[in-house]
């Protein structure tokens, strides 16, 4: 792991991040540290950097393999970085367990005369501190290892690096500077399927079978065609939209063997939350926006490839009779 115990007799490495009491019972956290470490740091960063990284952090000298005296600071602000994400998910994955009394007994809620339990609401704002900035914190502790990918080169090895560089939206901070998404990797990480909907059925139409193929090659490589690099502005902006307006009927909805609902936040007398449906008309409005935002900047895409053709000889413009277009929002149809 990377917390250890030696180091946290009164949480002093823990502390560095959350003002957790120095009374806190490390063995009682080292369970939940775990599991957030195999659940997110290593499917993230992958296997060969995981064990690069916490070879050095468990054992420093000698200094492991690809870890020299000139970039071993690099691998220490990794460190601090993992740390960051992973106390913070910890104590999101772990906070209803960690609040109770577990013994022969049954479970307990821990209460004495000087130290009482929180309001619900005060809960609630916890859990969700916790889950937005462990969340957050990948995502910082993602963007230092790419600005350093020289250094992390076993990054490259991971299923994560490949599958980022294959989306033309390969991160948050790329989402939230189209579509303000207040930097939340959870909210990234909800849109990505619908990114990749619209990927293979709205840009790839656009695109060209050839050009999309193209475009989906240099994006990978270490130094894309600068050509394709003025492309891609194009090309996220609707797509930032389009996946949204997709997304918007399916966003919050959870699937369970208890049938579907949809998960929303309404403020009680309490400042508590629950869950209630959004009304159809919030659904249409926001589906309704983006899509019309989205289709726009197709338009200004396809613009752009037609004023610069000769730059990408591989788009054809489409053809055939005049009658054969979009009937969206048109009040008669030609087909």
């Amino acid at each position: 792991m990377f917390f250890t115990k030696d180091l946290n007799t009164k949480m002093a490495e823990i502390r560095k991040y959350i003002p957790v009491s120095a009374a806190t019972t490390f063995d009682n956290l080292s369970p939940f540290i775990l599991s957030s470490e195999v659940s997110y740091i290593l499917p993230l960063i992958g296997e060969s950097l995981y064990n690069q990284v916490h070879t050095y952090y468990t054992n420093p000298a000698p200094l492991p393999d690809g870890v020299t005296e000139e970039n071993k600071m690099y691998f220490d602000l990794l460190i601090d970085r993992i740390q960051r994400a992973l106390i913070n998910l910890t104590y999101f994955y772990g906070y209803d367990f960690l609040n109770a009394i577990v013994n022969d007994a049954g479970f307990h809620r821990q209460e004495s005369d000087n130290e009482k339990g929180l309001y619900k609401y005060q809960e609630d704002a916890i859990k969700a501190g916790f889950r937005n900035n462990g969340f957050n914190a990948l995502d910082t502790m993602l963007s230092f290892i790419e600005s350093h990918i020289d250094t992390f080169v076993k990054f490259k090895e991971s299923a994560n690096f490949t599958l980022r560089r294959q989306s033309i939206i390969p991160s948050t901070g790329v989402l939230d500077s189209i579509f303000d998404v207040g930097g939340s990797r959870l909210v990234y990480l909800k849109l990505c399927r619908f990114i990749t909907q619209v990927e293979d059925f709205d840009i790839s139409a656009l695109l060209g079978a050839p050009l999309y193929k193209i475009v989906k090659e240099e994006i990978v490589k270490d130094s894309p065609d600068a050509k394709i690099l003025s492309l891609i502005p194009y090309i996220q902006r609707p797509l930032a939209y389009l996946a949204v307006s997709r997304a918007s009927l399916q966003l919050g909805i959870n699937i369970t063997d208890k049938g579907l609902f949809f998960e929303s936040q309404e403020s009680t007398l309490l400042n508590s939350n629950k869950t209630t449906p959004l009304t159809d008309q919030q659904f249409y409005v926001l589906g309704k926006n983006c899509e019309r935002t989205g289709n726009e900047y197709l338009e200004l895409l396809r613009g752009f490839l037609l004023a610069n053709a000769a730059d990408y000889p591989s788009y054809v413009s489409p053809g055939g009779s005049p009658l054969v277009r979009s009937n969206t929002d048109k009040s008669t149809t030609w087909v």
